[in-house]
């Protein structure tokens, strides 16, 4: 089932239960419910064409949510664009997406308005704050007469277009469908034990699928949401107490930021029992549910697909530091260089297909308006990640690397995500990026890019890496930077690392095989 028709078929059963905890305000069902048709409402009244691209440039607010569900329930694709594109960025999604309308926030408007400026056809609405001349005030769509409901609201019509972080390429624009989000996010509620009784912490940003996947568990389990803002270390368990959550999704940078932080006496006096995440570094895994009192499920998924796999809740049957098994409605193997499938413990791509659970869902993903790419990502059958992983005998995968971010040093291969994860775990490292850089021999030698908590020496890295890695995987290279370049949800954007010529400069090389117990 649609996700927005869903949330509003349990708004008209149950329109005073509350939905959402917003900065210390209750919004029922029927409200946001109210305020969405409202959007939609407003929108037919611009006579836009049926699937016409609505974006939506928001901070994390309930408007969001109502532009989401509005715009899906007018027959209207969303194109929910990150808050922090500017320049080139910005009219490049904006031009590429087709965009006919956009919801922007009011305060973005003066660090946007040039590139707007292009979009002569574009209608914007300002929300939250003064609509300045040119644009619409939020409070003309919050006034309209309420929309009926398309029957394009339903399985198999586009949802959104979403564009992917742009970590090691160009953005593309991802085609969402209806009916899959309701269906991944219905199995993975289930999956981590989710009802009517559970709050779901939201502190992504609403335009990152991550964000939009905990809205979506919040609806089909019938629980409730808090909506923060955006994240911080400093007040996050404040609001997760105050908001009453029971769940929320991370990203393994927030969870290393929290775990960074100070020991409390208070750390484990907080309401939270369980956090999905991806990217949970290994080292730290066991040590924040212990610290915090709960339950960390490590996932795997892309924009293009979802959520791919999960380790098991029990953790008597879960693998920690790996990606956990293939979710019932799509099927995950490891693919070699010929498409075959390899066998357990050798490494290659991991590539999903859909199993009869999607029904065609899944076979229909695409990149708008890129035929090239789409069959790309598409070939033989398998839909490609571009990540480098491997399987067990028991059906666990462990993610390796993005290909493209593997190094390739003497003879081996060296997944830059393993050194992250284990020097992310050393007390006095708040952030790190670990690339290949060419050696005077025409091989890669390993750096590491680091943000340092305290003060700290390559020495004392090299040895601590050297402790908890082969040998040939410690890099050789050190080099401390203010901060990384990095996306809305704290990924390293690599691409724009491996763009710079300086990226080693002033950086300081070590002997490792002084430190290390055998030759690399």
């Amino acid at each position: 089932m649609p996700l927005p028709k869903r949330f509003l078929e349990l708004a008209e059963a149950r329109p005073s239960e509350v939905f959402l905890w917003f900065e210390g305000q209750e919004l029922t069902r029927g409200a946001l419910a109210t305020s969405a048709l409202r959007v939609s409402g407003f929108l037919y009244s611009l006579a836009l064409e049926p699937g016409a691209r609505v974006g939506v440039m928001l901070m994390n607010r309930p408007e969001f949510l109502a532009v989401w569900f509005g715009t899906n329930a007018a027959g209207m694709t969303l194109v929910p664009f990150n808050a922090a594109l500017r320049g080139d960025d910005l009219d490049y999604q904006l031009r590429h997406s087709k965009t006919r309308i956009l919801f922007v926030e009011a305060a973005l408007l003066p660090a946007v308005a040039g590139v707007l400026e292009n979009h002569e056809d574009l209608a914007i609405v300002a929300v939250g704050g003064e609509a300045p001349e040119g644009t619409i005030p939020w409070a003309i769509v919050a006034s309209s007469k309420p929309g009926a409901i398309s029957d394009r609201l339903r399985d198999g019509e586009i949802m959104e277009i979403v564009y992917t972080s742009g970590t090691t390429s160009r953005p593309k624009g991802v085609v969402w469908r209806f009916g899959l989000m309701s269906m991944i996010a219905e199995v993975l509620a289930l999956h981590l034990g989710l009802d009517s009784s559970d709050r779901l912490m939201t502190v992504l940003p609403l335009f990152h699928g991550n964000a939009q996947l905990s809205t979506a568990m919040t609806i089909m389990c019938e629980g409730s949401m808090l909506l923060v803002p955006r994240f911080t270390v400093s007040r996050f368990w404040e609001l997760a107490r105050k908001g009453g959550a029971t769940e929320v999704n991370f990203l393994g940078p927030l969870l290393t930021m929290l775990h960074n932080q100070p020991p409390g006496d208070t750390d484990s006096d907080n309401p939270i029992r369980v956090a999905f995440s991806a990217a949970t570094p290994a080292p730290i895994h066991e040590a924040f549910e212990q610290r915090f009192g709960l339950t960390v499920v490590e996932g795997y998924g892309l924009t293009e697909t979802g959520i791919n796999t999960a380790n098991p809740m029990d953790p008597a049957r879960r693998k920690v530091g790996s990606i956990g098994l293939a979710l019932p409605y799509n099927e995950v193997a490891i693919l070699g260089e010929d498409l075959e499938e390899l066998r357990p413990g050798r490494a290659g791509e991991i590539c999903v297909r859909p199993t009869a659970m999607t029904d065609g869902l899944m076979q229909r993903i695409e990149y708008v308006d890129d035929p090239d790419a789409t069959a790309t990502l598409w070939r033989g059958g398998w839909l490609h990640t571009g990540d480098e992983g491997v399987m067990d005998e028991e059906g666990f995968f462990t993610f390796l690397d993005r290909k493209k971010d593997v190094i390739r040093r003497r003879g081996e291969n060296i997944a830059s995500q393993q050194v992250e994860h284990v020097l992310l775990g050393h007390p006095k490292v708040g952030q790190v990026a670990v690339l290949g850089i060419a050696s005077e021999l025409g091989e890669e030698e390993v750096l590491a890019l680091v943000v340092p908590l305290e003060p700290v020496t390559p020495e004392e890295l090299a040895a601590y890496c050297a402790e908890r890695l082969a040998a040939f995987k410690v890099p050789e290279w050190y080099r401390f930077v203010d901060e990384l370049p990095t996306t809305p949800t704290g990924r390293v954007k690599k691409a724009v690392l491996k763009a710079r010529n300086n990226l080693a400069e002033g950086a300081v090389k070590i002997n490792v095989t002084t430190i290390t117990r055998d030759t690399p």
